[in-house]
């Protein structure tokens, strides 16, 4: 564990900065003991940090990013630009690039980003892709509760301290571990061999951070989500600010007489927090949203760059169309019903949580089956007795949907299946199929697959509509 050290350069040119939809939301508040309407005029430093969480991939809005961020830095003394993790995963012009994440990490840089922490789908593409993104990035990446062990991450900066415009910040990072045996949610592989500790329970060592380091800010740069963030700031008071990811909210409130954010998702809104240091220790915080969809002008170099990227025409062939706009779950059952018939399995599932977004109505390109299954999953089949699959169902504790031509009824805790209203026969053979990372994730209700398939769960899906030609997709209220 160890530390990052680095200044920031600041312009000083003042001229007028209009934020186009600025404070479409904004929380403020007049915190730790400062009581300016009523106390006598102070002088004060203005700090900015402008921030972005859970961005999954997506590149569109870098041009308005860096038109933001660039004509900030010339107006205040003292700005940064801080991600709060998850970066990767989302968009297939990012997880498909010949250099998985590469994309993103160019675009942050160039927008002039100062330290990401890692968020859980950092492990996404495995330790070795995520240690050559941090080797090509001009920015820090940061996680104190990551060690690692015999993986093969190098070891990660527990903070970074950024000095700006005569304001050092220490930022320190923390990431999730609320996924079985207290590890990030990511697939069990990506992160086999580093260690994890509960992040807010080991944050007390940072107690003196400011003092040793000469900070004027501690900010916990965290992504372990809102309830988590509200226990760091209540269990540790030397923390400042608290810029959070990983739920993928948007919020600005006062907390202990100390203030936490989170800027939304998807690089669809950009955060902007404003700290004022009075000479009496005191400080007030003003967190304002940029609608960064209605948000204007763009960087010209910065959406040439962006255009190159984007210039991948094999991910927008038409392959299949949607009769009708289908939710998270009605999309799974299409979901499950595609992996069903390619496999020829009798049983297939999926987490409801490795579907991560809407079919939409229209054609479907592969774009969109990339977007909803984003990560690169192995697919396996099992051959099982009805009894062994039933057990095996109520054991696995995710939200999972289904298909299969049996019929599954829950009462309570059980799962029974049945065939035309039916039970199956215990002793009766059926193959389940389903993709790797739950058979990971619960490996001890799993041995050796009985089948290996060759292709990811997305590519699967790609197939599907390809040769099959099932039609129209349409599963209205479907809800399995």
């Amino acid at each position: 564990m160890y530390s990052s050290v680095r200044s920031l350069l600041t312009v000083s040119v003042f001229f007028v900065c209009s934020l186009v939809a600025a404070c479409s939301t904004e929380a403020s508040g007049s915190l730790g003991g400062n009581a300016q309407l009523n106390d006598a005029p102070q002088s004060f430093k203005e700090v900015v940090i402008f921030s972005v969480n859970d961005v999954h991939g997506r590149i569109d809005n870098f041009g308005k990013v860096k038109h933001i961020i660039d004509e900030a830095r010339a107006k205040y003394q003292s700005v940064y630009f801080v991600s709060a993790g998850d970066l990767f995963s989302g968009n297939p012009i990012v997880d498909f690039h010949p250099e998985k994440g590469y994309p993103l990490i160019d675009l942050l840089s160039k927008s002039g980003l100062d330290v990401n922490v890692i968020g859980n789908h950092e492990f996404d593409y495995g330790q070795q892709e995520l240690a050559e993104r941090i080797d090509q990035a001009s920015f820090d990446f940061i996680c104190s509760n990551v060690e690692p062990g015999s993986g093969s991450l190098p070891e990660v900066p527990d903070y970074t301290l950024i000095e700006s415009g005569g304001v050092k910040v220490a930022f320190v990072g923390v990431v999730e571990t609320g996924s079985r045996g207290g590890l990030p949610l990511t697939h069990p592989k990506k992160i086999q061999g580093l260690g994890f500790e509960d992040g807010n329970a080991g944050f007390n060592r940072f107690a003196s951070l400011k003092e040793t380091s000469g900070a004027d800010l501690l900010v916990a740069l965290t992504h372990q989500g809102e309830e988590e963030d509200r226990e760091l700031l209540s269990q540790h008071g030397f923390i400042d600010l608290v810029i959070g990811g990983h739920t993928n909210q948007l919020y600005g409130y006062s907390l202990n007489n100390k203030f936490m954010v989170m800027s939304g998702k998807h690089l669809e809104t950009l955060g902007k927090t404003t700290l004022k240091l009075f000479e009496d220790g005191s400080i007030s915080y003003e967190f304002e949203v940029i609608d960064l969809m209605a948000a204007g002008p763009e960087d010209p170099e910065m959406l040439t760059l962006i255009e190159q990227y984007n210039n991948r025409p094999e991910f927008y062939e038409t392959i299949g169309q949607s009769a009708r706009d289908h939710d998270r779950r009605e999309t799974a059952c299409f979901y499950t019903d595609a992996l069903r018939l390619v496999s020829e399995a009798d049983f297939t599932i999926q987490n409801r949580g490795g579907v991560r977004a809407n079919l939409d109505a229209g054609p479907i390109t592969p774009f969109d089956i990339y977007t909803i299954d984003p990560f690169g999953n192995g697919f396996e089949a099992y051959e099982l007795s009805v009894a062994a699959l039933e057990d095996l169902l109520e054991q696995i504790d995710v939200s999972f949907s289904y298909s299969s031509e049996f019929t599954l009824e829950r009462s309570g805790d059980q799962i029974e299946l049945l065939q035309n209203g039916v039970p199956l026969s215990n002793d009766r053979l059926v193959t389940l199929a389903l993709n790797d990372y739950l058979t990971n994730e619960f490996a001890e209700l799993f041995g050796e697959p009985t089948l290996t398939y060759e292709l990811t769960t997305a590519d699967y899906l790609i197939q599907y509509l390809k040769t099959l030609n099932p039609g129209p997709i349409n599963y209205e209220d479907c809800e399995r």
